[in-house]
């Protein structure tokens, strides 16, 4: 692969597995910020840190859920890329029409070694029926 296309499929995981990270580490900060800023706040007001920690679960939820995003932009941006980049490389490495006459050409070859073959077979075949018409037993 050249070197301007591998950098062009680079730039499009570097561009994909970055808007994946940013969507998670917003979802990430605003999990941990706001909860943690509520928990802080409740935990100042009550002294109650179990009411605090309670109150952090669903934004701790969605702190987990900016890590999966993140991996999973990660995981996506592989395969598109992968696939992607392959499916490039194979287009330009491997034509159908010569691999189509290559095979037209070989299988011409076997065809006319084959004709040769039934000629020569054919040539014996009459040689030897010729040498038997005229042989006569003598009784």
């Amino acid at each position: 692969m050249e070197s301007r296309r591998a950098l062009a499929w680079s730039a499009r995981y570097f561009l994909i597995t970055a808007a994946f990270a940013l969507v998670g580490v917003a979802l990430v900060g605003v999990g941990l910020g706001y909860g943690g800023l509520q928990a802080w706040e409740l935990f100042q007001q009550t002294g109650d840190a179990l009411a605090a920690a309670r109150a952090v679960g669903p934004y701790l939820v969605l702190g987990v859920l900016g890590i999966f995003v993140w991996r999973f932009g990660k995981a996506f941006a592989l395969y598109m890329t992968l696939t992607g980049a392959m499916d490039e490389q194979l287009a330009d490495s491997f034509d159908t029409e010569h691999v189509k006459s290559d095979i037209v050409a070989i299988l011409d070859d076997r065809l006319a070694d084959m004709q040769q073959d039934l000629q020569s077979v054919n040539r014996q075949l009459r040689d030897a029926n010729s040498d038997t018409e005229f042989e006569f037993d003598g009784e």
